[in-house]
């Protein structure tokens, strides 16, 4: 399953959408601005892989 396609928390999706956002401003200038919307989905997938990754490492840790 896509993790796109399951529902987030919402503090997990909305720190993704600022992280995501700020990646694209970072390489902003390289893009052409229809490109824009697809970095951001792009980064935002990223973020928030990372985010729920780090998200269960420490849950996992907090149990031991």
């Amino acid at each position: 399953m896509f993790i796109e396609s399951r529902p987030a928390d919402p503090r997990v999706h909305e720190a993704a959408i600022r992280i995501a956002r700020r990646c694209r401003h970072v390489i902003q200038c390289l893009l052409r601005e229809e490109e824009w919307a697809e970095a951001d989905r792009e980064f935002y997938r990223v973020a928030r892989e990372e985010l729920e990754a780090f998200r269960t490492t420490t849950c996992d840790d907090r149990g031991r």
